[in-house]
């Protein structure tokens, strides 16, 4: 009897306790279900490569088609034989480096080097923000790769940047992407594709004067 009573108590008193945690039980379940997964800006190892010192850069514009947390860069990169200085990943919010700076990320030759086996052959490079920047759906943001190393193949870096694309932390590219593509970038106005139209009219006009002619 006195077993039963005791187990009652404290029965009441787990429930009272999981009746006041329940809020804050509620609180952080909902915190982690929104995190926002955090993106990266990758470099694939195709095109030419851009050296990176004081006279060259390498730079993206982004324009989310939806809302991200943007991390920082994931770039297949090597270093020159003699290379000494800083290479910087920086974010801007709008089209140049002269909008506002949201976040950047410095790796001196030690660290760089530290992060692949052979830093005189192209592997993964990370420039991971300390804190994830939110990009917002529509608003432009830049991000530029510079270094003050000399502008010289053995001090310099170099990347191929021709290929990008927003990456999860391992470099697998996020499908569909979470930005405007730069073919999508690149498309042709449409006033330019009235001129093509128009162009197109006239070559076809002046070869069937031509034939006209030739059938006189």
């Amino acid at each position: 009897m006195k077993t039963s009573k005791t187990q009652g108590i404290a029965l009441r008193m787990v429930r009272k306790i999981l009746r006041s945690a329940t809020p804050f039980l509620a609180l952080a379940s909902a915190s982690v279900c929104s995190a926002t997964t955090i993106y990266y800006l990758g470099t694939d190892q195709t095109g030419a490569q851009t050296q990176i010192d004081v006279a060259h850069t390498s730079t993206w514009l982004l324009t989310p088609n939806t809302d991200f947390s943007f991390g920082g860069g994931l770039f297949n990169m090597k270093d020159g034989s003699a290379a000494t200085a800083d290479v910087t990943l920086s974010l801007y919010q709008g089209t140049d480096a002269t909008g506002p700076l949201l976040a950047s990320m410095s790796l001196n030759n030690t660290a760089f080097c530290a992060q692949a086996s052979n830093c005189g052959q192209y592997q993964y490079h990370q420039f991971f923000f300390t804190s994830a920047i939110p990009l917002l759906t529509g608003v432009n943001y830049f991000a530029a790769l510079t270094s003050s190393a000399v502008n010289t193949q053995s001090a310099a870096y170099f990347i191929k940047s021709t290929v990008y694309f927003i990456s999860d932390q391992s470099g697998t590219a996020i499908v569909p992407s979470p930005i405007v593509t730069a073919a999508a970038a690149n498309a042709p106005e449409p006033s330019g594709l009235v001129l093509i139209c128009i162009g197109l009219g006239m070559v076809m006009l002046m070869r069937n004067r031509r034939d006209a002619r030739a059938a006189a």
